[in-house]
């Protein structure tokens, strides 16, 4: 009777330390694949945004213009790279080293642009032809305008007024029945010193 009682407890000592051990084991297992989750899913997002891609369109003095994709982060200098810029490419006129963005237009502008581009220099040319139209008139204009009785064709003719400013000076000349200086001038919108002192010498009130 002895003997078969010790051996009752010799069992449930047994069976305590292995659920003792199942429990630890169980824990263990628990703290150890946790981290390894962690572990795993950080590379999985990281993949994910490295397999992002964006459009952008580079044109301009490459060889190989067109709309490439790149990765996320990529920069402008990137972009030029994979287009391959001309020998006679100004990169120093862009900046590399910006983000690019989906969508996004890359023009990479050449050296020599303005001694080949024929619309540059038309354009030019047509700016300087409208300085020698404009310049003499102001220079020839001899003729005063009385403020008081001028009309509208008469107002015109002043350097720097045009139809709209003319119709303002005869409106103001109404509402306060007659210019009585030139300085009133200042009272028309639109008119300020400058244009002032640019119409002075050929009006009088």
């Amino acid at each position: 009777m002895i003997l078969w009682e010790h051996a009752i407890e010799r069992y449930l000592a047994l069976l305590s330390l292995v659920v003792i051990a199942i429990s630890l084991a169980i824990l263990a297992g628990k703290r150890l694949t946790e981290p390894t989750a962690l572990i795993l899913e950080k590379p999985s997002r990281e993949r994910e945004i490295k397999e992002m891609k964006l459009k952008v369109h580079v044109k301009g003095a490459v060889k190989r213009p067109s709309v490439y994709s790149l990765p996320f982060g990529s920069r402008v200098g990137d972009a030029i790279k994979v287009a391959e810029p001309n020998k006679d490419a100004d990169l120093n006129s862009l900046n590399l080293a910006a983000f690019l963005e989906d969508g996004q237009e890359i023009f990479v502008p050449s050296k020599n642009r303005l001694s080949n581009s024929p619309n540059i220099s038309l354009s030019a040319s047509a700016r300087f032809k409208s300085e020698i139209v404009t310049k003499p008139k102001e220079r020839t204009l001899k003729k005063i305008v009385n403020l008081n009785s001028a009309t509208e064709t008469e107002l015109v003719e002043l350097p720097g007024i045009g139809p709209a400013l003319a119709k303002r000076i005869i409106e103001h000349r109404q509402k306060i029945g007659g210019f009585k200086s030139v300085e009133q001038l200042l009272e028309v919108r639109g008119i300020g010193e400058k244009k002032l002192e640019q119409i002075r010498p050929y009006v009088r009130p």
